[in-house]
């Protein structure tokens, strides 16, 4: 029994339908060349929720049922098309408008937040720079445990926010490094906002939390709650944890995360997911702005530069730099499902790429 008798679907049918998800999500692959063998995420740029949009579709198109955690375990098309023939033959009930399917996993929320990429070749240190990192190490640590424990101990969510504002602006102050926000006017204390920054260099957290003196919680990769001075820290400060690697718990969470932005809470996200040392605009993750599509919060892109230069990627090695934060203006949902988050996603690079002073690494692609 063939592929196509099995599940009324064959390999080129499934092909298609990856090639035109991914000429949505990446304009500029559209006309790439691919295999049934090719990683849909390493090589198609195709995030857990861009395959749960494409499960959707195929069940859609197809009225083939296909489990959420086969969508999202399926690397590959020949992959994908295994787990079809292994699925249930009932067909899908139809979908409403929108964004239908829950991710089952935070990588929609974060990607491997925070873990930073292939190292690099960075700048010999001369003298001068040893110099300031003798002097900027020590002061890290002295405002780090200063700052820890004011957060820590604070009796008011407020004054933690506040504590966490001014240790990140004092770090920046007192290792002598030119910090300028410009854009601060299109914050909002009052309204819930999806924000959106670059990431370039394990200072972006610091970096957001100096620059921006606003109500706002940052997405953190669940691995931190396991270290207990790091996750006390946290969760005093309020970040939201994700399960990276827990099915189950991963639908929890998305539904939590969208459920504070309908209340009225800001969100930090890094849609990059991850950094290198080498610069570059890497292509975004949708989680963000299916986020924003689903909660109607505007999304407010950031965009950060100077970081790299400062600490790049995973080297712990400080030069002296400059830092420029550019708010550029909230960027309103005009309705809801897959192509207003692509919308949104597009837009709010188009804003970052302007101000980030790196090459946009998703415009360097060209159709074949």
């Amino acid at each position: 029994m063939t592929d196509r008798e099995q599940t009324g679907i064959d390999i080129k049918q499934l092909l298609s339908a990856i090639r035109e998800m991914v000429g949505e999500v990446h304009p500029h692959w559209k006309n790439l060349h691919f295999t049934p063998d090719t990683h849909l995420e390493r090589d198609l740029g195709l995030d857990s929720m861009a395959r749960m949009e494409l499960r959707t579709r195929i069940e859609t198109q197809f009225g083939i049922a296909l489990p959420e955690a086969a969508a999202i375990s399926a690397m590959t098309p020949n992959e994908l098309l295994q787990k079809l023939q292994q699925a249930s033959f009932e067909p899908a009930a139809a979908a409403p408008p929108g964004l239908q399917s829950q991710n089952n996993s935070a990588d929609l929320l974060m990607g491997p937040y925070a873990n930073a990429g292939q190292p690099g070749e960075t700048r010999r240190p001369t003298a001068g720079d040893w110099l300031f990192a003798v002097y900027a190490w020590p002061v890290f640590i002295v405002l780090g445990i200063v700052t820890w424990i004011l957060v820590v101990f604070g009796p008011f969510e407020s004054w933690r926010r506040k504590f966490a504002h001014l240790g990140a602006r004092a770090l920046f102050l007192c290792t002598f490094t030119p910090f300028r926000v410009s854009g601060h006017e299109h914050l909002s204390h009052d309204t819930a906002q999806i924000i959106v920054a670059n990431h370039s260099s394990y200072l972006d957290g610091f970096i957001i939390t100096a620059a921006l003196d606003i109500p706002m919680h940052f997405i953190v990769k669940g691995e931190l709650a396991s270290n207990l001075p790091a996750r006390i820290l946290l969760q005093r400060f309020g970040v939201e944890f994700v399960d990276r690697f827990n099915a189950g718990k991963g639908i929890s969470d998305v539904s939590r995360i969208a459920r504070k932005s309908r209340n009225g809470q800001s969100i930090v996200f890094f849609p990059e997911g991850t950094f290198t040392t080498f610069p570059g605009l890497q292509p975004f993750r949708m989680g963000a702005f299916v986020t924003a599509a689903r909660s109607g919060a505007p999304v407010v892109p950031v965009a950060i530069r100077g970081a790299r230069d400062i600490l790049r990627g995973s080297h712990w090695f400080p030069f002296r730099g400059r830092i420029d934060v550019t708010v550029s203006e909230p960027i309103q949902p005009a309705g809801e499902g897959w192509k207003m988050a692509l919308n949104l996603r597009d837009a709010a690079r188009r804003e970052i790429s302007r101000h980030c002073g790196e090459i946009d690494l998703a415009e360097d692609y060209q159709d074949d």
